[in-house]
């Protein structure tokens, strides 16, 4: 994407109507000159030589006129080096063409709430909500936009406000909330663009809150200026505790947001840098001032304010740029998502592992494409009108790339998509997953959809399948693809750990809620085995690795939330079976291979709870009992369809003598009930030992 900030000053200066004068400042150590533009009724104040600096994230700020001077109409949007403060101060107290009239009891309430708080990065405006009412950010937003002064792909939003993300989404603009990460190595990428200075040169984590978060290893580089270039360090030292026009106190006790200060010191308690760090930084800064310290004692002195730093942190693992534990702590203050977390525990959540990518605008019955929309999303899109009933119209749609575990691929580039869309006959959403499919080979798309109606028919509890075909790349190749009803739930590890507690006792976990999943995954279980879903790659059954959906639903008796359905998300590996025999050896082989599997899955679930591995165990097989009844129920009923089921694919799939050995093998799955229950629990016992 072109750098479209650059473009916009270039128009402000070109088209722009220049206010007579200038503004002169001095902010954070150095003297800034203003200039202003008027764009009808909007006026854009931009720092001299602001184009020099569009690389170290510069501070804007944007509000509607009416909020500084009553009466006043349209917008100001002012573009500065450093941080939000040197704009701040001279456009609330007047000092920027007098467009405040505030008085100053009301400027911080109006700083807070008025104004929208954004910053340069890449050539885009990335807009921060902060405290702004969702409302307001929305009329900037919308301002910046419908003005034509940014392309919608140029204007990104880096909170996650749930009344925000709603706004968006039903546009079906979810793609422009900059998307939190999933991997280790998308955090680290986010650590880096965070990066920033203020004057001096030490380099902070610059949060979507406005705080600076100073990490140990900064602070110790900061330090060790004392021996190297003093100078340097007397300037940082007067960045961290000196006062600056403006303010009354310094960065490091200006009060910012739930408690943090403007910089900060990252992995400290609540409140702990404030009463140890900071005074001896004071008192360090004021003996230097007034000449009563040598270099050797600025040295010594300095490192023992870092020692003390390095000894208060929360965690020792935090004194490491580098490691796991700093980068998932520091990523989740940045981008401000440590606030939504009940409790002290610091818990990530990673937007579900899916990422919302460019889409369109419905309107009526065409299709507004948005910037960077791919071919793949065009014909997600365009598909939706083969879905909708008479009279039935999309009201927005969002497409998302779902990426799993070990998915590394580039943004756009992963397997699998999901779209989720409204429509008006409809009052919650729906949505379908997309995935090209595993084989392009001749006759594999019917060899997969014959498997899924095939145990459907059975009772397995798949989605709806459809195999449609699209041009893929530049090419323009037509290759087949499907796409599937979600399911809906979560895999088992990712079920909410509320979900477990008592509603009496938050801290106590409620048994019934424990046992009525592990006959939920005793139903999942046999439902594998029936499938004969097998990984050649792994030597995996498949099971317990995020393919069975859990949902919850209100159960009226207990007037509580409860486990009520699992579903199979995946066809994937089933009829995967190599051994076609039908015989009591074959069998037996089968029922331990898939049974030690099951008693890992089921082992790792106790692990995790309180119920006792008995019951359990007892509840697994009730499960895994009823649901192969009720297939083999199934399958008996209807035998000869089932036995006559033969879809004319190519030989190579073998799916006639695939099906009809899982047919033999579902039959002795609920002949041998007895036989597989007394092997899995003597599996869990041996891995009780």
């Amino acid at each position: 994407m072109s750098d479209a900030v650059t473009s916009f000053l270039r128009r402000v200066k070109a088209k722009g109507r220049r206010r007579a004068g200038t503004v002169r400042i001095t902010a954070l150590g150095r003297q800034r000159v203003f200039r202003a533009y008027d764009l009808g009724e909007d006026t854009v104040i931009v720092e001299d030589a602001i184009r020099n600096f569009l690389s170290e994230r510069p501070s804007v700020l944007i509000a509607q006129k009416g909020a500084l001077r009553r009466g006043s109409r349209g917008f100001v949007m002012t573009v500065a080096s450093g941080n939000h403060s040197v704009s701040a101060f001279p456009l609330l107290d007047g000092r920027f063409w007098k467009l405040s009239s505030l008085p100053p009891k009301r400027r911080g309430a109006v700083l807070s709430e008025e104004i929208v708080c954004a910053n340069v990065v890449g050539g885009r405006i990335e807009l921060s909500q902060r405290d702004v009412p969702t409302p307001r950010l929305v009329k900037v937003d919308s301002w910046l936009l419908e003005k034509g002064l940014f392309p919608l792909d140029a204007v990104v939003l880096i909170e996650r406000n749930m009344q925000t993300l709603e706004h968006y989404r039903s546009l079906g603009q979810d793609w422009r909330v900059k998307p939190l990460a999933w991997t280790e190595k998308e955090m680290r990428v986010a650590l880096a663009a965070s990066r920033r200075r203020i004057a001096s040169s030490i380099t902070y984590y610059h949060s979507v809150r406005g705080i600076h978060f100073l990490s140990y290893s900064d602070f110790r580089a900061f330090a060790d200026l004392a021996c190297t270039d003093l100078e340097a360090f007397i300037a940082a030292l007067h960045e961290l505790v000196g006062i600056f026009e403006g303010n009354s106190v310094s960065l490091m006790r200006l009060h910012r947001h739930r408690g943090h200060h403007e910089v900060e010191l990252f992995g400290l308690q609540r409140g702990a840098s404030a009463e140890s760090v900071v005074p001896r930084l004071e008192s360090l800064a004021e003996d230097i001032a007034l000449g009563r310290a040598s270099q050797l004692s600025i040295v010594q002195r300095i490192n023992e304010i870092c020692g003390l730093f390095e000894h208060l942190l929360s965690r020792p693992e935090l004194a490491d740029d580098t490691s796991r534990v700093f980068t998932e702590m520091m990523y989740m203050y940045i981008t401000g998502e440590v606030y939504a977390v009940v409790g002290d525990v610091c818990t990530p959540a990673f937007d579900d592992r899916r990422t919302a990518l460019p889409g369109a605008t419905f309107a009526g019955d065409r299709i507004l494409f948005h910037p960077g929309a791919d071919a793949r999303t065009r014909m997600l899109m365009e598909n939706l009108k083969d879905l909708l009933s008479k009279d039935e119209r999309v009201e927005y749609a969002n497409v998302y790339e779902l990426r799993g575990e070990n998915e590394y691929a580039a943004i756009g580039k992963g397997s699998t998509r999901e779209i989720a869309y409204k429509t008006n006959r409809r009052p919650l959403e729906r949505a379908l997953v997309e995935k090209a499919l595993a084989h392009a080979t001749r006759g594999y798309a019917g060899y997969m959809l014959s498997r899924v109606e095939g145990f459907k028919a059975l009772g397995v509890a798949l989605g709806t399948y459809r195999i449609l075909r699209r041009p893929s790349g530049q090419s323009g190749r037509l290759v087949d693809f499907y796409i599937r009803s979600r399911c809906e739930g979560e895999p088992l590890d990712a079920i909410p750990a509320y979900h477990f507690c008592r509603i009496d006792d938050s801290d106590s976990e409620d048994e019934a809620v424990v046992v009525e999943l592990a006959q939920l995954m005793g139903d999942a279980a046999a439902q594998n085995m029936a499938m004969k879903k097998f990984d050649p790659a792994t030597g995996s059954p498949i099971f317990g690795v995020g393919k069975e959906i859990y949902e919850f639903a209100y159960d009226i008796s207990r007037r509580r939330r409860m486990p009520r359905s699992v579903s199979i998300c995946s066809i994937r590996g089933s009829l995967g079976w190599k051994d076609l025999s039908r015989t009591d050896a074959n069998f037996a082989a089968l029922c331990s291979f898939y049974l030690r599997h099951y008693a890992k899955a089921l082992s790792a679930f106790a692990a995790d709870h309180t119920v006792p591995m008995e019951t359990l165990a007892d509840r697994f097989l009730a499960g895994f009992a009823a649901r192969t009844e009720a297939m083999e129920w199934r399958r008996a009923v209807m035998r000869d369809k089932f036995m006559e089921f033969r879809p004319g694919l190519p030989e190579m799939y073998g799916f006639d003598a695939k099906w009809r050995f899982a047919m033999w093998a579902l039959e002795r799955q609920k002949a041998e009930l007895a036989q597989i229950s007394g092997l899995f629990r003597s599996l869990l016992a041996r891995k009780a030992q």
